[in-house]
């Protein structure tokens, strides 16, 4: 596959408090048994689990990219696949399908989110996991180092705005920084003037 999307972590400070219809405050370790819409990346300050998470997915990944929407779609564990008894990520991941038209050419990247995920620019870091768009004309579109965060909890599938530069926009409507807002099957969104169609393929069983 001759693109390929080099993704390794990055941490910044937490989105802001966002409003209405955002996930309430993610839990201190250990992570509760109960459903809900807590997300399974840790708060800031919780170093040693963050370091974890950044560890298992600098040993677990391999880069990949957008492949061409006839073949058969490849799905990428970020940040990794979990062990059944890791508590840092959900144990049923979001399949997903990101799909770009570049060049007249439909592209398509297949995820399986099994924790927070930021479409943006560069490297990871402890934190703060990057799915690098560089390689597609990111910084040519106004796609920002971390621009969009997606946040899968057992219930919904959350993007959040992470203070970019150029904005964000799901179907048409202005996401405001720190704003979650959950995510449905064929939904479009637009990172700067990069625009990609969100394909959810397959939920969690406890989603809504």
């Amino acid at each position: 596959m001759s693109d390929q999307s080099t993704g390794k972590p990055k941490a910044s400070p937490p989105p802001e408090a966002a409003p209405a219809g955002s996930p309430p405050p993610v839990p201190p370790f250990p992570l509760p048994e109960s459903g809900g819409d807590e997300t399974f990346i840790l708060p800031m300050g919780a170093g040693r689990a963050m370091d974890t998470i950044y560890s298992r997915f600098m040993a677990h990944y391999t880069p990949f990219g957008f492949q061409p929407r006839g073949e058969e779609v490849k799905y990428h564990p970020l940040p990794y696949k979990p062990e059944p008894d890791d508590p840092l990520l959900l144990p049923q991941p979001w399949r997903i399908e990101l799909e770009l038209h570049s060049g007249g050419h439909r592209k398509v990247m297949g995820l399986d989110l099994y924790g927070d995920v930021i479409l943006g620019r560069g490297p990871s870091r402890p934190g703060r996991i990057i799915l690098d768009l560089d390689g597609y004309g990111a910084h040519e579109l106004g796609v920002s180092r971390e621009h969009l965060m997606l946040r899968p909890t057992r219930t919904r599938l959350f993007a959040i705005d992470q203070g970019s530069t150029n904005g964000t926009t799901v179907n048409g409507a202005t996401s405001g920084r720190g704003m979650a807002i959950p995510l449905n099957n064929d939904d479009m969104i637009t990172l700067g003037d990069m625009v990609l169609l969100v394909r959810i393929i397959k939920k969690p069983d406890t989603a809504l």
